[in-house]
């Protein structure tokens, strides 16, 4: 038989992700108080690292500029990371999709999984290349209860096909907590139901769809009437869907009681508004100094010590570089929200702007995925009281402060024309293109609610 060994050249293309960006791309997500918790498991963990006192990191400052030009090569190589690559207007690249070689929670402290954090195990295992890029995205912008803030169509225009990302969200409402990236408050319902076994036309379903209102307001007979079933039948279904869960994804969120801290604080000094990341609490870290001089003349330091010191630097340089390059892209979001709201934080919620997180990340050059995974989790204090900085994105109108949606319909009648004032329908309408999706029934109650007369009775 013959047998010969030959070479062969075979081109591949394969995704990986940055060390640096790993941890600046975990870092991102996580609130000052976590931030904390993090950099202080760090510092356990890594004996290079060291905490630097507030004087220190002043100095450490000053003397950065003079130190880069004497750091040793093997620091020097981590410091020739382009930083502008953490902002690019791309999706972030990810690593093989052997989710036993990579865990985006490897390096951090085990305090009760998160919902993204547990989607996101969950799509390692499931997508690979670009499904697992596109997942990623949809799981960023999945909020605490399993809403999914972001539309399709805003994904859709970062260059991927609408058709996956819809693909994607139907895989990712099957993950467990069943029923999450919802859209509407009926979906995770139905999708709880087909995971049951319920067929889309079973009691159970047509209830969901179509008499979740009349249930509310116990008109039993009604449904029984127009479903053609008798009584038992009904109260079998409607307990069945007493049972699911509206908000698949509260199981999973670990909300925390009461307490909120800022991570961002506007206030006014000196007749001005000034913006201020609520960070001091977060450590500083630097290198040992010791430890850069072993790097710097490593004559007569054993091998094996000389590798281990190396390579814990460059995972301690990793996480410094993380970690301000979190608070630099921290720093340029509120310094944006802070001009583009500066209306609502000085004059109050009717002069609040609309505007999505994709048209957001387009003002910062930034992928709309970076702005998802920033403002997750992440509150801040202004003269007009604590919101969370996703308050400031449109929403649908759970997540929309009523006052917002009273002054807008009041500021609607007001422009109107006396001659032919607007229905509610039209009201409902203009909302609409304001980024408040509200029904005309709603807008119908919140006018009673406000003392505005229907239209018929507003005319000139």
């Amino acid at each position: 038989m013959d047998r010969r060994s030959e070479l062969q050249y075979r081109p591949e293309l394969r995704h990986y992700i940055l060390p640096t960006l790993k941890y600046y791309l975990k870092l991102i997500e996580l609130p000052s108080l976590e931030i904390e918790t993090f950099i202080r498991h760090e510092l356990e963990a890594n004996p290079l690292l060291e905490e630097m006192s507030t004087d220190a990191a002043g100095e450490s400052e000053e003397g950065e500029a003079a130190e880069e030009d004497n750091a040793p090569d093997d620091l020097k190589e981590m410091e020739e990371l382009n930083i502008a690559e953490l902002f690019a207007d791309t999706p972030s690249a990810v690593h093989d999709s052997n989710p036993e070689q990579f865990d985006l929670l490897d390096n951090v402290p085990a305090q009760g999984d998160k919902l993204n954090d547990y989607l996101l195990r969950q799509a390692f295992l499931v997508f690979q290349d670009q499904d697992l890029v596109i997942a990623r995205l949809v799981i960023a912008n999945i909020e605490d209860d399993g809403y999914l803030a972001a539309s399709p169509e805003d994904m859709a225009s970062e260059g991927y096909v609408i058709d996956d990302i819809l693909r994607i969200i139907r895989k990712i409402q099957c993950f467990d907590p069943i029923g999450c990236a919802w859209r509407d408050k009926k979906e995770p319902l139905l999708i709880q139901l087909a995971a049951l076994g319920y067929t889309p036309d079973s009691v159970e379903c047509c209830l969901v769809r179509d008499y979740l209102k009349d249930i509310k307001s116990n008109r039993h007979r009604e449904i029984l009437k127009a479903l053609n079933i008798d009584e038992k039948r009904f109260l079998k279904a409607r307990e069945t869907v007493l049972k699911l869960d509206p908000k698949p994804g509260w199981r999973y969120s670990n909300v925390a009681s009461g307490y909120v801290s800022p991570d961002f604080i506007i206030r006014w000094r000196d007749n001005c508004l000034v913006a201020l990341l609520n960070d001091d609490t977060v450590p500083r870290v630097r290198l040992r100094r010791q430890y850069v001089e072993v790097l710097k003349n490593p004559k007569g330091v054993p091998r094996e010590q000389l590798d281990f010191i190396r390579q814990r630097a460059r995972a301690a340089q990793h996480v410094i570089i993380a970690i301000e390059q979190r608070r630099k892209t921290m720093v340029r979001i509120l310094d944006n929200l802070l001009e583009y709201q500066r209306d609502f934080f000085e004059k109050g919620y009717q002069y609040l702007k609309p505007i999505t997180m994709t048209e957001f990340a387009r003002q910062l050059s930034v992928n709309p995925s970076t702005i998802s995974r920033a403002l997750a989790n992440k509150y801040i204090e202004s003269p007009q009281g604590i919101h969370k900085l996703k308050f400031f994105f449109n929403a649908p109108l759970g997540d929309t402060d009523k006052r917002i949606v009273f002054q807008k319909i009041q500021e609607i009648v007001d422009n109107e024309d006396k001659t032919s004032p607007l229905s509610d329908t039209q009201i409902a309408q203009k909302l609409g293109r304001q980024g408040i999706m509200i029904s005309r029934r709603t807008v119908s109650k919140y006018r009673d609610l406000m003392g505005i007369p229907t239209h018929q009775y507003r005319s000139a």
